[in-house]
Formats: structure tokens, C-alpha cells, sequence
């Protein structure tokens, strides 16, 4: 059962301006406190109702990015909501959709800032949840809407890509609110800020939509990873030369 601190609107702005502060501190004024701040900072997230972007402690080694902090979200109140362009729109608990046909796969999240991190992942299919929902024969897409705001679209090619993943288990254990808890995307032939987590909500849909990322930032709506250079986070950061799609070990 997952416990959670309620801090409030207040407690939140009094925390938020702590970090804040402390990352001003370590960042202008070093001293042997240091690392009691950079604990603390670390702290900030992990002792509050809320989840935000974290790469401190055992995050130095799979960075945390969410477009913005969020209430974390309670498992038994939780439903994924299915709508849009489909016969039978419904809600899900994480139960039944863990009870779809299981899939495991091992790969690597590339970031758009040049990292990458790798997990053993478990889901399903999407194809699995279209035999609940029957999208409609117009369905080119499905819009996936997040618990930090975020909005992102996929195509349903890429959706049943036999790589692309809906999961719910990271490593033999079930997402952390920091990694997408309670459902998250997983396809590794795009960048990351094409798989959505902490996501509330599908919409099958007839045309393509921008998403989040893309009207904020330089970033393409196709995604697909290019060549280039990689530095996995797992590895060190050793730089490595790539040659687009996957990356694969």
C-alpha cells in the first residue's frame, strides 16, 4: 500500500523555494556541508506528495524528466481511461490490464540530450487493449494524455511496432512513481519524449496532433533516434558512436 505525505499547496511553494536555494548554495558556495544539501535536494521529491525531475542518488544512472512536477498518483484510485474514435470506450484498472498477455523485453531509452539508459521492461500490446475498446477503421493514431500534463501522439504503425510496449513493470518490479508509475510507453527506436508515462488516458484519433514537446521545442513529431553519439548513463557516460533506429546492446 502506498503511503503518501499530504504537504498542501503551501507546504509545496515552502519546499520547492528550499530546493531552490540549496541548488543555488552548492552550485556558488561549496563547503563541507555540500553533500548534506545535495542529500536534501534529493529529498525534496522523494519526501513529498509530488513527483518532478530527479538525476541525484540511484537516478545518476536513469535519469527522471517529467515536463512538469505532478500529485503522485494513488493505485487504487487509478483508471486508464480509453476513448475516442472506438466501439466499446471504457476505464481499466491496473489489474486488468496486467492480467493482458505479457510481454518482456530488454532495451534503452535515448534521451534528445544525448544519454541513454537501459531496463528490462513488461507490458502488453496495444493490439491486446483494441480487442476491448474495436477502434474504429478511420483510427490512424492514438493520443496519449499524462498525469504531468504532457500530451504526445503515435501512430498506430508505430503502436504495433513489435518493439513498442505498454508497461507496467521496470526491472521485476512495478514502475516507480518516478518512472511512470502506473503505465508508461516503451518504444526505443524514438527518443524519450515519444513514450509518455504516468499516463491517464488513450484517445484513438483520425489525424495526427503535435505533441507536447514538439510545440515547445526544436524537436521533430517523428522522433525516430539518428545517428550520432551516445552517452549511456549505465556505461559511465563513455561516448559511443550510433548509427540510428535502436540502439541495441
Amino acid at each position: 500500500m502506498r503511503t503518501l505525505k499530504k504537504i498542501g499547496r503551501r507546504g509545496f511553494l515552502r519546499k520547492f523555494l528550499l530546493g531552490a536555494v540549496t541548488t543555488i548554495v552548492t552550485v556558488l558556495k561549496p563547503f563541507s556541508g555540500s553533500l548534506y544539501i545535495a542529500q536534501a535536494r534529493f529529498n525534496f521529491w522523494r519526501s513529498s506528495e509530488y513527483v518532478g525531475k530527479t538525476r541525484e542518488g540511484r537516478y545518476k544512472t536513469f535519469y527522471i524528466q517529467y515536463y512538469k512536477p505532478f500529485r503522485r498518483i494513488e493505485r487504487m484510485g487509478w483508471r486508464l481511461k480509453v476513448r475516442g474514435l472506438c466501439e466499446k470506450p471504457q476505464e481499466f484498472s491496473l489489474e486488468a490490464l496486467k492480467a493482458l498477455p505479457r510481454i518482456k523485453q530488454t532495451s534503452r531509452i535515448k534521451c534528445v540530450e544525448c544519454w541513454s539508459a537501459k531496463a528490462e521492461w513488461e507490458g502488453f500490446s496495444l493490439l491486446d487493449l483494441e480487442k476491448a475498446v474495436q477502434p474504429r477503421p478511420e483510427v490512424l493514431g492514438v493520443i496519449f494524455r499524462c498525469a504531468d500534463t504532457y500530451v504526445e501522439y503515435l501512430s498506430l504503425k508505430e503502436m504495433h511496432h513489435e518493439r513498442t510496449l505498454l508497461v507496467h513493470t521496470m526491472n521485476q518490479e512495478p514502475l516507480s512513481d518516478e518512472h511512470g508509475f502506473p503505465m508508461r510507453v516503451i518504444i526505443p527506436f524514438k527518443y524519450g519524449y515519444k513514450s509518455p508515462k504516468a499516463i491517464l488516458e488513450i484517445e484513438f484519433v483520425d489525424r495526427p496532433k503535435r505533441g507536447t514537446w514538439t510545440q515547445i521545442g526544436p524537436y521533430s513529431t517523428d522522433g525516430t533516434i539518428l545517428p550520432g553519439y551516445d552517452h549511456p548513463l549505465d556505461q559511465g557516460k563513455k561516448r559511443r558512436r550510433i548509427f540510428g533506429g535502436e540502439i541495441r546492446d
